[in-house]
């Protein structure tokens, strides 16, 4: 059965129900959770980087940066009271937890903000005013479910370094950050705000920030009403698109045919495979297979 053919009370309720079963580690979820979400990001950073003094300014989620040759989608990128620049990736599957991603954020968040001060830089400023202000401090936050590295650590820092010297480079404008999953279950803040990433329930949830959002977004009904109509929207625009790539294959054809672009098309936007299926009208475990085999092409690619 197609998106714009199925009954729109049956598409609520099922809307409804996955709602109640997601978590901040489930795109679909996170994404809307975190859209212009300033406290909610505010204390990710904060507790992340123990700055209990940092002020987040703004945050996007979902936010593609076109650098030449490559583009790149981001999960969350905030951005400080000092100019400070943060990207927070949420990943379930070591598959896209990769550190040369990590390191390719890093480096098309610093391309993209250089090229974006060249166009706008006045011509009055100083060569020492333009070097000054030429590289923001960027960070780049891995949430991952698993314990990505094996250490057992809840959270291991990158730096820069002259290896001879075992020296950090403090002048680096690169930092990278892991933070395990796995460690949830103690008394301390950062332990505390990932075990709140594995609850579906605002009830169970430790942080009273984050709980009363969740809360919100699945108990209140303007808040499901809000993420209802955010499912309904993206689904259209995945569905419109795979169309557009194969109209000329016709109908059936079509379906083959688009099946990974309209399934590459959700997960960039963080809906379930479970919706997925119900657009394309295949079983669950063949959308999600084309979405590992996507991840697995991704990861290749880097």
């Amino acid at each position: 059965m197609q998106f714009m053919d199925t009954d729109h009370a049956k598409r609520r309720e099922a809307y409804r129900k996955e709602l109640k079963g997601l978590r901040l580690f489930d795109d679909n979820f996170m994404t809307l959770f975190f859209r212009d979400n300033i406290e909610g990001a505010q204390l990710l950073v904060r507790t992340i980087l123990d700055r209990p003094d940092l002020s987040i300014k703004s945050v996007r989620t979902q936010e593609t940066l076109i650098n030449p040759g490559r583009s790149v989608r981001l999960d969350i990128l905030a951005s400080d009271s000092s100019g400070v620049l943060y990207n927070i990736e949420v990943q379930r599957e070591n598959v896209g937890a990769d550190f040369n991603r990590a390191c390719l954020h890093a480096a098309t968040l610093l391309t993209h903000h250089a090229m974006s001060k060249s166009k706008a830089k006045a011509q009055s400023q100083t060569k020492s005013e333009a070097k000054k202000h030429e590289y923001p401090q960027i960070y780049i936050i891995f949430i991952t479910e698993k314990d990505f590295f094996r250490n057992g650590r809840p959270i291991s820092h990158f730096e820069w370094m002259i290896q001879e010297d075992k020296k950090t480079i403090s002048e680096s404008c690169q930092h990278i950050i892991y933070v395990n999953g796995e460690c949830r279950y103690g008394d301390q803040p950062l332990e505390q705000l990932i075990y709140d990433f594995f609850c579906s329930n605002s009830n169970d949830m430790k942080n009273k920030i984050l709980a009363d959002r969740v809360r919100y977004l699945k108990e209140h009904e303007e808040g499901v009403k809000f993420m209802c109509k955010e499912f309904d929207e993206l689904l259209k625009e995945a569905e419109e698109r795979g169309r557009k790539e194969g109209r000329e294959e016709g109908r059936k054809k079509c379906k083959a045919k688009t099946a990974r672009d309209v399934v590459a098309n959700a997960m960039a936007r963080g809906l379930p495979m479970e919706l997925v299926a119900d657009l394309l009208t295949l079983p669950v475990d063949a959308v999600k297979q084309i979405a590992d085999q996507l991840k697995a092409e991704a990861a290749a690619s880097l």
